[in-house]
């Protein structure tokens, strides 16, 4: 039905369209509900008090059984027979019974909707409480996520430098290793040169010997360098006679003196220290087979190549 009725028992609210009970307190009830209230029982065990409004139900004219959906015939002879009046007072009054009901299911739902309005704005509320503190703890998430984003960016930056530091640490470790180690092989390979080659004695020299042969060796040298075969002359203007004797021994204590001089390297005993192409200031350049050489007593002597001239001249010094 389009307008149907519900009953109006406290906690069923269940739509009737069959059969219903009603009341003469224009309430209706559902078949379960009349049995649990006990309206439809015997006449002496027999509900007399409506559970809705309390009326009292003491004749059992109060309370009766409804076709909800009568037959045709039903229809036909339920008025029939009675005055107009009657009919039209007894459908008055049926349509009292159902203004009334349709009032109170207005009244009903709208109570109904008071109620869920109520709860539906304490949710609501409380929604709006819970999705303020959400997004509060959201973005207050968010910030320690980005914090944590740049902790975490700063700590693998540094990890990556810092690992790059020890790989060089540990390269430049493993160089000094292999440099220690191969010190240690170089000294073990001399100790093992050493103790398997005997070290040889260096032969020792008196200075007698040293002198006699750096005097002899000296002497050859001049004789080389200074040829006195051209027949020349001594050119001694400024010799002495009474110098000889000290000269010689100041010869002497020169060549002495050499012999325990060491020799500079890639130079033999006897050759000249002197750069060459130079040419000393106090030795001017002279011809060939002449040389000009100064002792220490600043003589300069030149002869020709007879060595008994030289040996006469030394004997008379």
């Amino acid at each position: 039905m389009e307008n149907s009725l519900t009953c109006n028992g406290p906690k069923c609210r269940k739509e009737l369209t069959d059969r219903a009970v009603v009341t003469t307190c224009s309430h209706i009830f559902c078949l379960e509900c009349v049995q649990q209230i006990g309206l439809a029982s015997q006449e002496n065990q027999r509900c007399t008090t409506c559970p809705i409004c309390n009326a009292h139900l003491a004749k059992p004219e109060d309370v009766a059984v409804a076709n909800l959906n009568p037959t045709e015939e039903y229809k036909t002879c339920a008025l029939s027979g009675l005055n107009p009046n009657i009919i039209m007072e007894c459908a008055g009054r049926a349509i009292s019974f159902w203004a009334y009901q349709t009032t109170q299911n207005l009244h009903y739902q709208q109570h109904l909707y008071k109620t869920l309005s109520e709860k539906y704005s304490t949710l609501w509320a409380r929604f709006e409480r819970l999705y303020r503190d959400a997004d509060a703890e959201i973005n207050g998430a968010t910030a320690s996520q980005d914090v944590l984003q740049r902790k975490h960016d700063e700590l693998a930056e540094a990890f990556k430098n810092n690992s790059r530091k020890l790989f060089q640490t540990q390269e430049l470790y493993n160089k000094v290793k292999r440099k220690a180690e191969l010190g240690q092989i170089e000294r073990a390979a001399s100790d093992a040169v050493d103790s398997s080659i005997p070290s040889v004695p260096q032969p020792v020299v008196n200075n007698q010997e040293s002198n006699t042969f750096l005097s002899r060796h000296f002497r050859d040298n001049n004789e080389r360098s200074f040829p006195l075969s051209r027949g020349m002359r001594y050119d001694a203007p400024a010799f002495s006679p009474g110098l000889s004797g000290s000269n010689l021994q100041q010869y002497e204590r020169e060549s002495n003196w050499l012999g325990k001089q060491p020799q500079p390297h890639g130079l033999a005993r006897g050759d000249s220290m002197r750069p060459s192409g130079m040419n000393s200031p106090s030795f001017p350049q002279r011809p060939n087979g002449w040389a000009g050489v100064g002792l220490t007593s600043g003589l300069k002597v030149g002869q020709p190549t007879n060595h008994s001239g030289l040996d006469g001249s030394l004997r008379s010094l």
